[in-house]
């Protein structure tokens, strides 16, 4: 941890960049977007959270959950903070990543450490501020991330369901931030949905790292050859099953099943996300992918739109 984080590593790392800048980078804003689970508890409890005959209350819940998204976004920089500066020896042997602040030492760990603290504790104090459950979710959270970083990352499956838990942390949090109670099956689904992503990444990092695989990430040795496939498979199977049956069993949905009519775009949405495992440089990144590729954004924008219309008609 000493003078190795100090350095720049060859002439394909990052430009020179302000500390600021630099700094800023390092807390991997492009991912702030997976904060926004959070939010599905209050978009899916129609007549729970957002009753029609109680709209007034809409302002204050959003509010809450503004403020949780934040919070979040502060807990999961100091996480990448963290798991950046474990990971910087690592990062190094990466083609991409070793563009990173800390790995290319634009971000040395004095400043990473200090940032890391500050953003932890003013996390935890607005989740605290908001509820005290929510304190206890987020330090959850962040136990969760910190032993991740520490060793958990090279444990087969261990480091898949650490990654994946993180997604349903948020959404829990959202609802308890509002107060609501949502349907068994939007955990069921998240958990899911979280597993095929997070999995679908490992693959992708199998696949574009060939035999360097081992070198850049020690657990990817374990997800080598046919494994990954078969647990690709799996979950994406899952997540589809486990999607639809929300859209019918949820009671806070439409009890006339208008909800399965998004069952389209998320099928579309997991074939085409398969398809760009295999076949795009950018598939160890779904955040970027969901952004940067248009069948798949387009299919995500008409779930979204879709979904609106459903539910707002319901009302």
């Amino acid at each position: 941890m000493g003078a190795d984080s100090e350095m720049v590593v060859g002439p394909e790392a990052r430009p020179a960049l302000g500390r600021g800048v630099a700094l800023v980078l390092a807390l991997r804003p492009k991912q702030w977007v997976k904060n926004g689970l959070v939010l599905l508890p209050f978009v899916f409890s129609v007549n729970v959270a957002w009753r029609p005959d109680d709209l007034a209350q809409v302002p204050g819940l959003l509010l809450r959950l503004a403020l949780l998204f934040l919070a979040f976004c502060a807990v999961s920089s100091a996480s990448y903070l963290l798991n950046d500066l474990m990971d910087r020896d690592a990062d190094r042997q990466h083609p991409v990543k070793r563009r990173r602040p800390i790995a290319s030492g634009q971000v040395g760990t004095p400043a990473a450490l200090a940032a890391m603290a500050v953003l932890a504790l003013g996390g935890l104090a607005v989740m605290t501020a908001l509820d005290l459950r929510l304190g206890a979710v987020g330090v959850a959270y962040l136990g969760i991330n910190a032993s991740y970083s520490l060793g958990a990352k090279n444990l087969v499956l261990i480091d898949v369901f650490s990654v994946a838990s993180g997604y349903v942390i948020r959404v829990a949090a959202g609802a308890v931030a509002i107060g609501v109670d949502p349907s068994p099956w939007l955990y069921a689904t998240t958990a899911a949905g979280a597993l095929f992503i997070v999995l679908g990444r490992r693959y992708a990092e199998v696949r574009l790292a060939g035999g360097e695989a081992a070198r850049q990430r020690s657990v990817l040795r374990h997800y080598a050859g046919p494994f990954i496939g078969q647990l690709l498979n799996i979950s994406a199977a899952t997540a589809w099953m486990s999607y639809t049956l929300y859209t019918v069993e949820a009671a806070n949905l439409p009890q006339n099943h208008t909800m399965l009519l998004t069952v389209p775009f998320v099928t579309f949405g997991l074939f085409r996300y398969l398809y760009l495992l295999n076949t795009s440089q950018e598939a160890e990144a779904p955040e970027q992918l969901m952004v940067r590729d248009l069948p798949l954004a387009a299919s995500v924008l008409a779930w979204i739109g879709v979904s609106a219309l459903v539910l707002l008609l319901d009302r």
